[in-house]
């Protein structure tokens, strides 16, 4: 009896050795990108680099396939070399900020999509130092919420009529380069602020000085006051830029005025390669 209980015990320490005696804890699933968001790459990419990315955010009931159409970047992807991708929302929303637009708060979108840019990284030939989100509306709120949830992850942001939160539920872990973009006649997302559902947002100009206290960026930029021509829709040159930078020039805080832009205000060609390229010049 007492051989018998003797092997009992010793078969059970050796199970315990190689992993067999218990299967409560079961191995760790592989995240494989179950929403299914392409990441799109360029062509002649040299597998030896790790290439920047792009992530694309829609608005409020569009989807990835809208934005691509009110931002495409397959030309400027090719030209500069980057990855990029257009995800879309569940219930064609983002669960972004307390005002837009998941008002029920019935999917966290935050994890998924720093899981995504994770995924991205470890399947593919990312710079980790390079990566980029920009949005329209609901897309830009996305935006300045994976800033302030992801900042060990995000490098800059470049949001559309779409700003963060009134009040910061906490700050950053580190700097986020900000380049925001919003029209002055903007009845959605109004320039000087409002709500939705009785839910605050905060003015254009109030969300830019926390960015930009919050950056550190006291340097007033040579391109403050430059005008250009971003908007199809509007003649001339509406775009009034004003730009600091923190001490040692590696983080921007931007801000372009559209004069008597809308909500939505497809840029124009040069503009859309100007806002890609100073997400590119961005880096950790």
């Amino acid at each position: 009896m007492i051989t018998r209980v003797f092997l009992i015990g010793w078969v059970l320490f050796i199970a315990q050795l190689i992993g067999f005696a218990d299967d409560s804890k079961p191995d760790e699933k592989e995240w494989d990108n179950p929403r299914g968001y392409k990441i799109m790459k360029p062509d002649n990419l040299d597998s030896e680099k790790n290439y920047p990315l792009i992530i694309s955010l829609h608005g409020f009931t569009s989807n990835g396939a809208g934005q691509q159409a009110f931002f495409p970047l397959r030309e400027l992807a090719e030209k500069h070399g980057f990855f990029y991708c257009y995800p879309s929302g569940l219930d064609r929303s983002w669960n972004a900020t307390e005002a837009c637009c998941d008002w029920r708060n019935r999917n966290d979108d935050s994890t998924y999509l720093r899981e995504l840019i994770l995924w991205a990284q470890k399947t593919l030939n990312i710079d980790k130092k390079r990566v980029y989100l920009t949005g329209l509306s609901n897309g830009g709120f996305m935006s300045y919420r994976m800033a302030t949830d992801h900042a060990d992850l995000i490098t800059a942001i470049a949001p559309f009529a779409g700003v963060g939160y009134k009040k910061w539920p906490k700050n950053p872990s580190e700097s986020v380069s900000v380049l925001h973009i919003h029209g002055t006649n903007d009845r959605t997302i109004k320039w000087d602020g409002g709500g939705i559902l009785a839910r605050k947002y905060p003015s254009v100009e109030e969300n830019f000085e926390m960015w930009r206290k919050f950056n550190q960026c006291e340097k007033k930029q040579p391109v403050t006051g430059q005008k250009i021509d971003l908007a199809r829709r509007v003649e001339g040159k509406e775009t009034i830029i004003t730009s600091f930078a923190n001490k040692d020039g590696s983080v921007l805080t931007e801000l372009w005025r559209t004069e008597n832009g809308g909500h939505v205000t497809p840029p124009t060609k040069e503009a859309r390669e100007r806002i890609v390229k100073w997400l590119l010049d961005r880096s950790k």
